[in-house]
């Protein structure tokens, strides 16, 4: 049925809580999975960021060793669900690279949490989630809070 699951994480509890629930779909299937953490680093090279923030490189540093605590953690508790996932950490618009990868990885599933905005907050900030699901050439699973 899906045998190519993309799981973009970000460290909060709903995406931990997806990342758990894919594992154990694909543990179930014997899919393969694709960990993704996009780092968010267009706050970093918008024009005059750089006079803006003291040190560019030791924020995007400090990023991208978060990343790596994260998917480290996670492939432990894929490997003692019994999966061995692919780690990909990337930079760049998160919505935008979730869907390159997922159409790199030949993804027919993504799963991910939602934080679930609703109101002006939905309507200002927009979601992730929201569109990745609207953008996606595969299925989205979207996991909300409990």
């Amino acid at each position: 049925m899906y045998e190519n699951i993309l799981i973009p994480v970000d460290g909060s509890e709903v995406s931990n809580s997806a990342a758990r629930q894919g594992f154990e779909l694909a543990s179930r299937l014997g899919s393969k999975v694709t960990l993704l953490y996009a780092v968010d680093t267009a706050i970093l090279t918008a024009p005059g960021a750089e006079s803006a923030m003291a040190n560019v490189d030791a924020m995007r540093e400090s990023l991208m060793e978060q990343a790596e605590k994260l998917m480290a953690s996670l492939k432990g508790t894929a490997a003692a669900m019994g999966v061995e996932p692919g780690i990909i950490i990337a930079e760049g618009n998160v919505p935008d690279e979730i869907l390159r990868i997922a159409h790199e990885r030949g993804a027919d599933l993504i799963v991910m949490g939602t934080h679930g905005r609703r109101g002006l907050n939905r309507l200002l900030l927009g979601s992730v989630a929201e569109s990745v699901s609207r953008k996606s050439h595969c299925a989205v699973l979207l996991i909300r809070p409990s």
